[in-house]
């Protein structure tokens, strides 16, 4: 079947039938004759997988607290410790991240502003959109104070990088390189600091989960305000991105 669009692409130009036909042309001729079978290389990679060593380690707790955690049942005082550690140091690299994200996202809407296109409206509570990200931003950063004093008090390091907080580094990267692109627009920047803020949420509920387990009642009461405080940010992120989705699609915030 000959294509038949003919109307202008992304950015403007026309789309040729005939390029689009040449295209299929040479999927058709240089597709392999028979499924590809990928076995080789799934083996391959199981067996760097079972060879391979962790992410990192741990560094011990130089705290007598330690023996206050050791009601996380089957594991022992100081593998609780290291749990709480590690997914401190977690959250704390992701709060780092997140300030960042919000950094990144205050430019582009500040692009858009100075443009005369500033898409958002102000929220409930009738504060400004710059104002509220500018508040998300200062949150986040009180989140990654918090974090680092509160691993201070568990006798940990918080310039230590856990493993936990080496492997949500290297996650983050992908939606900072999405915020920080100019050629993304203000909507799909909403939509990486979605993903970051539903993981962000979920991050916090085993925290404070998991500093109840271990007897850690202030840090499980300051982890659950924090919660609170990000289930805010979700909210304000969804609903601008459903706004922008639905009612200013064709704008430059779109």
């Amino acid at each position: 079947m000959e294509p038949t669009i003919t109307g202008p692409n992304r950015t403007g130009a026309a789309i040729n039938p005939e390029g689009i036909a040449s295209m299929l042309e040479a999927v058709n001729e240089l597709s392999p004759p028979m499924p590809i079978s990928t076995l080789n290389m799934d083996v391959e990679r199981q067996r760097y997988i079972a060879e391979a060593e962790s992410v990192g380690s741990i560094p011990p707790p130089q705290s007598v607290l330690k023996s206050t955690v050791a009601r996380i049942k089957g594991v022992t005082a100081a593998a609780a410790m290291g749990i709480l550690l590690d997914k401190l140091g977690e959250r704390l690299a992701f709060e780092r991240a997140g300030t960042r994200l919000y950094s990144a996202l205050i430019t582009k809407y500040l692009a858009l502003s100075n443009a005369d296109s500033a898409p958002l409206p102000p929220d409930a509570r009738s504060e400004p959109a710059i104002d509220t990200l500018t508040r998300i931003r200062m949150q986040e950063l009180e989140h990654f104070q918090m974090l680092s004093k509160c691993i201070e008090t568990l006798g940990g390091d918080p310039t230590a990088q856990t493993p936990c907080a080496d492997v949500t580094g290297t996650a983050s990267i992908g939606l900072l390189q999405v915020v920080t692109d100019p050629r993304t627009t203000f909507a799909q920047s909403l939509n990486a600091v979605l993903t970051a803020e539903l993981t962000d949420n979920a991050g916090w509920e085993l925290l404070t989960e998991l500093a109840t387990l271990a007897g850690q009642s202030e840090l499980a009461e300051s982890f659950s305000e924090a919660l609170a405080v990000e289930e805010e940010h979700l909210e304000i992120v969804k609903g601008w991105l459903r706004t922008l989705v639905t009612t200013s699609p064709g704008t430059p915030a779109v």
